[in-house]
């Protein structure tokens, strides 16, 4: 997992930690590809036997033709020049070359590392825009600084000690 994102947010939950710290072996140890047994058997409650019991496959970002060919504005902008010399991130002339082969058709000749480099050019720019302020592309510029917040209430008293809302 050292050059992968990997999220499976239902197994941080602590009962279900503790639930599978209570089970015996044999149902987390299954011999050769029968990986994830229980997981799949509560999978086929609610889903078809070929998907529950599928081969694991290998999850990958789109490539840079997902979004460059005919790409909207805002991912023009992103990866204009202009923008990419703003932010100072990556190596304008590389970005560009790769660009203008995905745009006249020739992805295939980037190879896939290239594109899904792309790819992480454009997050990369999206997120200095929204995040940094960097007025990169027409998206508007969203302000995430800490709102004040007004201080809460205090329950005034009343006769008797109680306290009204």
């Amino acid at each position: 997992m050292a050059n992968s994102v990997e999220t499976r947010y239902p197994f941080l939950d602590e009962n279900v930690i503790a639930l599978a710290a209570r089970m015996h072996p044999r149902w987390k140890l299954r011999p050769l590809l029968k990986d994830k047994y229980l997981l799949r058997q509560a999978a086929l409650r609610r889903l078809p036997r070929d998907v529950a019991w599928r081969p694991k496959n290998m999850f990958r970002a789109p490539t840079a033709e997902t979004f460059l060919v005919n790409p909207p504005d805002f991912v023009r902008d992103l990866l204009s020049a202009e923008s990419l010399k703003r932010t100072g991130y990556f190596d304008v002339a590389a970005v560009e070359r790769d660009r203008a082969l995905v745009a006249r058709g020739e992805g295939d000749k980037l190879g896939a590392f290239d594109s899904l480099g792309l790819g992480g050019v454009v997050a990369t720019q999206l997120w200095h825009h929204l995040y940094l302020g960097g007025d990169l592309c027409e998206l508007p510029n969203l302000d995430y600084a800490p709102k004040a917040v007004a201080p809460a209430r205090q329950p005034r008293a009343v006769a008797g000690g109680a306290a009204a809302p």
